[in-house]
């Protein structure tokens, strides 16, 4: 999944700065003034995902502003400062100045007007940007850092950690496996702000819900092909209960059903595209990806590849 990079760097030298700040002020909603024109750099990275935005920049000696017509069209966001090199000031409608140095966190609620001062030869930092809404169960700890400087505690250091990871890995990850990481960096940050025993309890559910979804999944594989595969079944096996397992399914937005039709669809199309298959008829790789019913097996396949088996299998002969 790529990045999105703003470099001043890369502008044309002769209106780079004027052309730098059109791109961050359409982007990011500050204006962007550096001390030296001349002399001025500017690199961010952005990684945007659904329900988190991280960003890793670093900055000469400049001052962003955020304007109030800029606050009024930000989202309802708050955006977590975590310096990493250099330091500066910040300041918020609301707020009094903070200095922003490493070792501290600062929560920038993203509809408020204000004022960063990015100071020295250079400022490095990471910025992560999550919904307010995510926080209702974290409030108190939200509002306790809220356009304040606070120390990094084990646990904001343990959020930083992954947020940093997750960016430079992020380039490599498939979409979908992009999408789950969200969740990890939203408890991450809801453990940090000491959200609700309720909510923190919610979190840990969370990921106890994701490893019983995958040992369910790696089941489902291990007998993909046995005609007695059923949520009962794998229930059985793995000492839960059958509505549990439906329900794991169902927080994914699929069923135990249709998700192993999926997989037994895939190795089907797999086997109809191979061309050393080609010796067997529909019929038997249906039966050999685990369908018993060939009527069943040709509609759902259809309806999945927008293509009958007949067609896939032309074209790969």
């Amino acid at each position: 999944m790529p990045l999105l990079s703003i470099r001043s760097q890369d502008f044309d030298r002769a209106s780079r700065v004027d052309a730098f700040r059109d791109v961050v002020a359409n982007m990011t909603r500050v204006d962007f003034i550096p001390d030296d024109q001349e002399q001025f750099i500017s690199e961010t990275s952005i990684a945007v995902l659904p329900g988190v935005i991280i960003g890793h920049g670093r900055h000469s000696a400049s001052t962003a502003i955020r304007t109030r017509n800029h606050a009024a069209e930000c989202s309802d966001d708050v955006m977590f400062h975590i310096p990493l090199s250099g330091g500066g000031t910040i300041s918020q409608t609301g707020g009094e100045q903070q200095v922003l140095r490493p070792g501290c966190v600062y929560a920038d609620p993203g509809d408020v007007p204000g004022t960063v001062r990015f100071g020295g030869h250079h400022m490095e930092g990471i910025y992560v940007s999550i919904p307010r809404a995510h926080f209702t169960k974290a409030a108190a700890g939200l509002d306790a850092v809220l356009r304040r400087a606070a120390p990094l505690t084990p646990q904001w250091r343990l959020f930083l950690s992954y947020v940093r990871n997750l960016h430079t890995e992020l380039p490599l990850l498939a979409p979908e496996e992009a999408a789950q990481c969200v969740a990890h960096v939203q408890d991450l940050a809801l453990m940090a702000l000491g959200a609700t025993r309720e909510a923190s309890e919610i979190a840990a559910g969370r990921g106890v819900r994701a490893a019983r979804l995958k040992e369910v999944k790696r089941e489902i594989e291990q007998n993909l092909l046995s005609s007695g595969l059923s949520a009962d079944s794998v229930a059985s096996r793995l000492g839960l209960s059958s509505r549990y397992i439906r329900v794991l399914f169902e927080r994914e937005g699929t069923s135990f059903r249709d998700y192993v039709a999926s997989r037994r669809l895939a190795r089907a199309f797999r086997m109809l595209s191979d061309p050393a298959l080609q010796h067997l008829n529909i019929a038997q790789i249906a039966m050999e990806a685990g369908f018993g019913d060939l009527s069943w097996f040709n509609t759902r396949f259809k309806q999945t590849y927008g293509m009958t088996p007949r067609d896939v299998r032309a074209g790969f002969a």
